[in-house]
C-alpha cells in the first residue's frame, strides 16, 4: 500500500480553482536539495549574462577582437543550456519553482496569474523602452530612436495586445479547460 503524501490535504482541486501544492511526481526530493540547485540555477543565469556582457565587450568596434567575442558568447550558451538541463531536472523531480522575486512564494500559480504577472513585466519592459527612446530623442540620435521604436517598442506594443487577449480569453473561459485549451494552441 503507498504511503500518504503528507501535503496532501484531502482535495484534489483538479478540476478547481487552485493548484495542489506539490506536483504529483515529487518523490523522495529533499527540499534543500531542491533549493540548492535552484541556487545553481541561478547562477548558471548570472555567469551566462557576464559572459554575453563579455562577449558584447569585445563586439565592440573600439576592442574588436572577434575571436574573444566568439568564445564568450558560446560560454554565455553553455551556461543557458546548463540552467535548462537542472531546470529540467527539477520538473522530472516534482517541481521547478524559483522564488519569486519579492514574493518568496513558490512557482507562478495558474495560467492566468502567471499572464497577468507577464502583461505586467511587458508594460514595464515597454515603459523602460519609452523612455530609452525618449534619451535617444533628447539628444537627437535618429538612428537609434528608429531601431528602438521599429525593432523593440513597436513589437513590444504587440506583444502586450497579444497577452491582454489571452488573459481576455482566460477569463472568458475560466481556468481548468480554459488553460488546457491555451495550452494546446500552437505557440509562435
Amino acid at each position: 500500500m503507498p504511503t500518504e503524501d503528507p501535503e496532501f490535504n484531502g482535495e484534489d482541486n483538479y478540476f478547481g480553482n487552485s493548484v495542489t501544492p506539490a506536483s504529483r511526481c515529487r518523490h523522495n526530493y529533499h527540499e534543500r536539495t531542491e533549493n540548492a540547485i535552484n541556487r545553481q540555477i541561478n547562477l548558471f543565469l548570472h555567469v551566462g549574462y557576464v559572459y554575453n556582457s563579455m562577449a558584447h565587450h569585445f563586439g565592440r568596434c573600439d576592442v574588436a577582437l572577434p575571436g574573444f567575442n566568439t568564445f564568450f558568447k558560446q560560454m554565455a550558451q553553455e551556461q543557458r543550456e546548463k540552467s535548462e538541463s537542472l531546470m529540467a531536472y527539477q520538473n522530472l523531480r516534482g517541481d521547478w519553482s524559483p522564488r519569486r522575486e519579492g514574493g518568496g512564494g513558490h512557482g507562478w500559480g495558474t495560467g492566468l496569474e502567471a499572464m497577468h504577472h507577464a502583461l505586467e513585466l511587458e508594460k514595464s519592459v515597454n515603459q523602460a523602452l519609452l523612455e530609452l527612446h525618449m534619451v535617444a530623442l533628447q539628444h537627437e540620435d535618429i538612428h537609434a530612436a528608429t531601431l528602438i521604436q521599429t525593432n523593440f517598442i513597436n513589437p513590444q506594443v504587440e506583444k502586450i495586445f497579444t497577452i491582454s487577449q489571452y488573459i481576455t480569453n482566460l477569463e472568458r473561459v475560466g481556468p481548468g479547460l480554459g488553460e488546457y485549451m491555451f495550452d494546446k494552441l500552437p505557440q509562435n
